[in-house]
């Protein structure tokens, strides 16, 4: 059986989880419409789910015999031919369609059904209004002229990306009557569905021959797709053609979207594909022409994109050599006008240079990568129409790593010979005295480098040549501007005049305190010393000058506390007399202390004595109250305490109260120690005296015990406790005859741990 049949299954998992395969796969978005998205699908028709580029779905075709015979004896007919397809989205969603059309399509890369056939199906050639996903028609290119199999989808992309009409793309594979075809692009078709997304189309003409292009020599390489039969919109189009110069750059905008069309040619030139519209082969494209006339170019076809062969790289403006010396080396007659009239070759090199900016935002490499790890072993691998070889395939697709910096070296060495464009240039900044003014330059030509100079009333300033510049009194009441060069080595400097502003100088205010009014904060007097004003301060407390507090900031101290701070301000201002004033006062309130560290030292244990340890700092205050389990331990208020009985086992705290004038109080509180129980020091073995007879009393002497402890009794005969024995002395039964005896003491004190010491035996005689 067929390996790809076994895979039909897994095809939905392995495309739905495309970020198992690779690390650098893209990040899933929920399914819609039956498919899984990503951040490359584009759009917000039915059809956007499909053409996500990151998943594979399967396109099972069924023709009868009389289609096949058809196809491959005529390969070359238009005519679409009988058929039905199942249609497998990645989710595994399957959805078959009966009496579809399917026909060949291509020019070089055309051939019948014994090869991998590149196809065109319309799901509404026999029924009307049939479709799926919206769409009635489907292009699955055959990629037998792309080894890298990712070509196509990196290059309409960037096309897109441009803002160029231009198909979006996902990955099919094709079954013919159960045999395997293969991997396919599946690319979106140009037709009125396609084209509604971006224009409103009157008119959509396809390329029918090399060579197609807008001039009364090649006016027949156009067929109509879209649209009635008039062609007087394209006639005048290629009317122009005749025009050079500033009247056809007049004229050309009346019939064609410039910027679209211009934006085109840049990309085809960065891209180098050398099989588009815009160099010698003038081939793979269409032309939409919308409802005012206007017309832009579609590609169509971008299996020669990206060429390794350094002779297929396009030069800049169109100058070099034909690849291949094709037919007679001319390139597009949009591209010939443009280059020899300046103002159109400088919007074509800055949207060339656009087209490098846009690859590098959209991560063109990064985006090969991911469709890379979809495609090359799960898909790739099972080819058997064109190379299976993935290691191959994978050498093919990691040229475009290299393709991209070449490109943009060979456009950079291409800039660095043509003079630099003026720059836009503008001015950030107050325009009072002692403000700064910042120089805002901006080129889309990188490879250009910006000189500054300031001007006052049109007349250079001299040294001030940096990008700011600081005015000063002497700017008072003139013009400010800077010219910006932009410069490159051994080529004439471009200058832009920024606009001038007039710099003022506003009379200083009156003097104002602003900042927090609290001991330690920070006030701060206006007005402010600038180019033109100089101004002095003195402080006051409570309408008294501070002494030594004469600049423009204050600091209150506890001496300050609930009083009234003012400040007194003489501004020195050009063009005005000299002026006093003072603020109005501000109170000062209590400051914010900084709380000290504190904690508790010594044995937290019974009979020990614990202490804060914290360092007060100068003219603060502390007090001090010890907590046992988080409650005041009434009089225990010194920086030391004495651990007593009930304090044993509970959690020993010490809050400590700061103070100082002109200070909201602080409480602190320290962690919490765990008081043990202690020790008894003095523990002795007991002994028995008297005489051990039967009928004696004996009696315990304990030994010296610590003071304050209470000592119990228990008697032993043969090492069992006697009941009720728990006297200090003891009477010896008849019954004891030839018995061992022992006395043990248990000591207790409050507070401390309780011990039991046991005589040695004595026996009974």
């Amino acid at each position: 059986m067929d390996i790809r049949k076994l895979r039909v299954t897994a095809l939905a998992i392995l495309a739905i989880g495309a970020t198992l395969l690779s690390a650098q796969s893209a990040e899933a978005a929920q399914p819609v419409s039956g498919i899984s998205t990503t951040s490359y699908n584009e759009g917000a028709d039915q059809a956007a789910a499909f053409y996500n580029p990151l998943v594979v779905s399967n396109v099972n075709l069924t023709l009868p015999q009389a289609s096949v015979d058809t196809l491959n004896n005529n390969p070359g007919t238009a005519v679409y031919q009988h058929a039905s397809v199942s249609l497998t989205t990645a989710d595994g969603k399957i959805t078959t369609l009966a009496d579809i059309g399917v026909r060949l399509k291509g020019q070089a890369t055309r051939t019948n059904l014994y090869g991998k056939a590149p196809l065109k199906l319309k799901f509404d050639a026999f029924v009307p209004n049939q479709k799926f996903m919206g769409l009635t028609r489907m292009t699955l290119n055959s990629m037998v002229q792309d080894s890298s199999f990712v070509h196509e989808a990196t290059a309409y992309r960037l096309y897109r990306a441009m803002g160029i009409i231009a198909p979006r793309t996902t990955y099919s594979w094709v079954t013919l009557n159960g045999a395997d075809f293969g991997l396919y692009m599946n690319i979106e078709s140009v037709d009125s569905q396609m084209l509604k997304r971006w224009v409103n189309p009157k008119h959509l003409y396809s390329s029918n021959c090399y060579g197609a292009d807008l001039t009364y020599y090649q006016s027949g390489c156009y067929d109509t797709n879209y649209g009635d039969t008039d062609r007087s919109d394209l006639n005048a189009a290629i009317a122009v053609s005749v025009l050079d110069g500033a009247e056809w750059w007049q004229a050309v905008n009346k019939v064609a979207d410039m910027t679209s069309v211009i934006n085109l040619m840049a990309t085809d030139i960065y891209t180098s594909n050398w099989d588009g519209y815009t160099d010698v082969v003038q081939n793979n494209y269409y032309l939409v022409f919308d409802q005012t006339g206007k017309l832009r170019i579609i590609p169509w076809g971008q299996d020669g994109a990206f060429p390794a062969d350094s002779s297929a790289q396009l030069d800049w403006l169109g100058q070099g050599p034909a690849f291949r010396n094709w037919g007679n080396g001319q390139r597009s007659v949009m591209l010939r006008k443009c280059v020899a009239y300046e103002p159109c070759a400088a919007l074509l090199i800055k949207a060339e240079v656009a087209a490098k900016n846009k690859a590098q935002e959209i991560d063109m490499v990064g985006f090969k990568n991911k469709v890379a790890s979809v495609i090359n072993n799960a898909y790739i691998a099972y080819e058997t129409r064109s190379t299976s070889n993935v290691s191959y395939v994978a050498a093919m697709q990691n040229w475009l790593d290299s393709f991209f910096p070449y490109r943009t070296a060979a456009l950079t060495s291409f800039l660095s010979t043509r003079a630099p464009d003026a720059p836009q240039v503008g001015i950030n900044g107050s325009s009072s005295i002692g403000s700064t003014l910042t120089a805002v330059a901006s080129s889309w030509d990188y490879t250009a480098t910006f000189t500054y100079q300031w001007l006052r009333d049109g007349v250079a300033l001299t040294n001030q040549t940096g990008r700011t510049y600081v005015l000063d009194a002497l700017d008072a009441g003139h013009l400010v501007s800077v010219v910006v060069g932009a410069a490159k080595q051994n080529l004439p400097t471009a200058f832009s005049n920024s606009t001038a502003v007039l710099v003022s100088n506003p009379k200083a205010s009156s003097a104002a305190i602003s900042g927090t009014p609290v001991v330690d904060g920070l006030l701060t007097a206006s007005p402010v010393s600038n180019g033109s004003t100089q101004v002095s301060y003195k402080w006051l407390r409570s309408g008294k000058a501070i002494s030594g507090a004469v600049e423009s900031t204050y600091t209150p101290t506890g001496l300050d506390y609930l009083k009234p701070i003012s400040v007194t301000t003489t501004v020195y201002q050009l063009g005005y007399p000299i002026t006093s004033s003072t603020s109005q006062a501000v109170t000062i309130q209590a400051g914010n202390l900084t709380a000290p560290q504190i904690a508790i030292a010594g044995s937290a244990s019974m009979a020990g004595t614990v202490l804060v340890t914290a360092t007060v700092p100068a003219g603060m205050k502390a007090t001090y109250q010890w907590l046992r389990n988080g409650v005041i331990i009434p009089s225990a208020t010194k920086t030391s305490y004495a651990i007593k009985a009930e304090d044993v086992n509970g959690a020993l705290s010490i809050k400590v109260i700061f103070t100082k004038v002109g200070y909201n109080p602080i409480a602190v509180t320290s962690s919490a120690v765990t008081v043990n129980p202690g020790n008894l020091t003095k523990t002795p073995t007991p002994t028995i005296t008297g005489v051990v007879g039967v009928g004696k009393t004996i009696t315990a002497a304990p030994g010296s015990w610590d003071s304050g402890t209470t000592l119990k009794y228990q008697w032993f005969r043969n090492g069992l406790a006697v009941s009720g024995a728990t006297a200090k002395s003891y009477k010896i039964s008849s019954t004891e005859l030839g018995a061992t005896l022992r006395i043990a003491v248990t000591a207790s004190r409050p507070g401390f741990i309780a011990v039991t010491k046991i005589s040695l035996d004595v026996s009974v005689n």
